[in-house]
Order: structure tokens, then sequence, then C-alpha cells
């Protein structure tokens, strides 16, 4: 075969597939014909969201946001920061083996998981970066501050069966023993019934009369709450330290108050994205950032319409005309009564002079 054939064969097995792959890599088939990425990404950045964005703004945001952020505060986060708070994580689940296999359950994996915890580190930099704590701030979160105790308790659902729990405890029996017997509260039996008391974590019923308790004592009459009767001890009472020893705990605890204020986490990474210069090419996608990109609005005095002055002008000339006609009276009263005192001097010097 001649050269020059083999090469039109080969531009045209060129031109063929350059044709093939204009619209993209197929994505899916079905009988009905193909899906191919053009067609996809032609959807997603039509389709709208119930946010309002569309699904290709929604998704370019995410990718931007990450991007951002990551190149921002890659150098605040480290690996081991990352893993311990996944640990942490994974704590509340029975360790990590049992997180990690719950996660396979749900389709996903420890590394998605990490991820998320990575942004969320990001967020929690960038607020802290162009948030301002002042030592008033930490002096208010200060004095609402309360030190997290640790207390046990029996859960039963029968008044009379709690009364007689507690007359076995003054009798010195087990608490322990009687959580594994009694307590109907299946989530603390294994901890023989310990919790962290944490405030605004527990029923009012609760939180009340634990706090009332020093440290090893037992409520001694059963707490009623909606989910029925408590016996509760004071295992550890939390002590709280002077501001500058609880510094950082009450530091930690004002950021993540600020991390669940949306309007303070919005205003925090629209400044690191409005430093970031972002360039957003495909006009229809250009929405993708805006909620980031604007300006806090400042309120400006409300203008006056034309007719407003007008009518404020013609105000003003009533109220000078009206003042100048309440002078010119003055005067011409003021006039009358002169001309009336010359009237009586003259009279009173004709007399004289008769």
């Amino acid at each position: 075969m001649k050269k020059w054939l083999v090469g039109a064969m080969a531009c045209s097995s060129l031109l063929l597939a350059s044709c093939a792959n204009s619209e993209g890599e197929e994505v899916a088939s079905t009988e009905a014909g193909r899906v191919r990425e053009s067609e996809l990404y032609e959807r997603m950045k039509s389709a709208p969201t119930q946010g309002g964005m569309t699904y290709g703004e929604q998704m370019l945001q995410q990718i931007l946001l990450e991007d951002i952020l990551e190149n921002e505060f890659k150098e605040d986060v480290t690996d081991e920061e990352v893993d311990a708070a996944f640990e942490e994580e994974a704590e509340q689940y029975g360790g990590v083996e049992a997180f990690e296999e719950m996660l396979t359950q749900q389709g996903m994996s420890a590394d998605d998981v990490k991820e998320n915890i990575r942004t969320s580190l990001y967020v929690e930099e960038a607020i802290m970066q162009h948030t301002e704590m002042t030592e008033e701030d930490v002096q208010a979160a200060y004095d609402e501050y309360v030190v997290n105790s640790t207390v046990a308790h029996i859960l039963v659902e029968e008044e009379e069966l709690a009364k007689d729990i507690i007359d076995q405890l003054n009798e010195g029996a087990d608490f322990g023993e009687l959580v594994a017997e009694y307590s109907t509260d299946t989530g603390t039996v294994e901890a023989g019934g310990e919790l962290p008391l944490e405030p605004g974590r527990f029923v009012p019923e609760f939180e009340e009369a634990a706090l009332k308790l020093e440290e090893g004592e037992i409520t001694q009459e059963p707490v009623e709450s909606e989910f029925g009767y408590h016996i509760i001890k004071m295992v550890e009472k939390g002590e709280k330290g002077t501001l500058e020893e609880e510094r950082e705990n009450i530091e930690t605890m004002i950021i993540e108050g600020y991390m669940q204020d949306q309007e303070m986490v919005q205003q925090a990474i629209s400044q690191v994205v409005q430093d970031a210069n972002v360039q957003i090419a495909d006009d229809e996608l250009s929405g993708a950032m805006q909620q980031f990109m604007q300006m806090p609005e400042v309120e400006e005095p409300a203008e006056e319409s034309p007719d407003a002055a007008i009518e404020d002008e013609e105000e003003a000339e009533t109220d000078t005309t009206e003042e100048e006609a309440e002078t010119d009276t003055t005067e011409e009263e003021a006039e009358t009564d002169t001309t009336e005192e010359e009237a009586d001097t003259s009279e009173e010097e004709t007399e004289d002079e008769e």
C-alpha cells in the first residue's frame, strides 16, 4: 500500500475518532441511546436545585471552595489533627473499627470522613484568622462556662421501684450492680450508668437535680422525666479553674459557637474567596461563587424625591411668609402704640399750657 494512502487512511481514522469524541466520552447507554459527557454537563448547568443554583454551579462551588481553602490553610492543618478528630468521632460509635464498619454499610470510607474533617478544620482556620475574638467575648464566655461533671443514673419505669432502689443504695448496695439489674437505659449499662453531665444535653429535670448533688451524693427522691424515673449519682464534680487556666477551653468553645453561626462562617469564607481571584470562564456557571463575592451592604440615607424637595421648599417659603406677616403685624401694632402714646402726650401738653 502506498504511503500517501496509508496517511490518508490514518487521517480519516483520526477525523472519525474526532467526530465520535466531539460530544465527549460516553457515560451511559440504554436501548434508547447513549448519554455523553457534554449532554450531562449541559443538563447539570441548566437543572436548578432547591437552593436556587444549578447542579453545575453547586458542584463547581464545592470544588472551588475545597481548592481555595486547601491552598490557604494546608500548612495550618496537619494529618495528625485530622486523625485525632477522626478517632474522637469514632469513639461515639464504639471505636475506629466499629465506626469504619458502619461507614462501609453506608457506602462511605474512612478517607471520605477524613476529607470532610479536613475541610471543616480549614473553615475553622478561616474563622480564627478572619474573626476578632475580644477579651470581652472571652470573659463573657467564661462567666457562662460550666465544667462538665460525671454522673451515673439508673432509669426505671415505675416510681415505687425507683424508691426501692434508693433504699437499697442507702443500705450499701453497689450502684453499678443495680444499674445492670434494673436500668432501662441500655446505652449506659455497660459503663455502669456513667455519662458526662454536659449542660444542655439532658432534659431540664435531670440536669437540675444532678447539679444540686455533691460528689458521691445520690438523689433521695426519684427524678421524673419524660423517659421515666431516674436515680442520679454525682460521680465527679467538675470545678472551674481561673480564666487563664480555662482560657484554651473557653476559646475552643467560642470557636465552636462561631462554627454554628452560618452568617459568621460565610463572612470568614467570603474574605478568603475574595482574595483568591476567582475567574469562571463558563458564563452559565458564573453564579457559583456569587454568595461569597458580594460585599456587605452599607445603608445609605434615602434620597429625597424631587416632589418631596419641592414640597419642603414650598413649606419653607410658606413659613417664611407667615413669619414675615407676623413681623409686619407686630411692627404695625408697635407703630400704632407709638402714635397713640404721642397723641396722649400732646393732649397732656395742651392741658398744661391751658
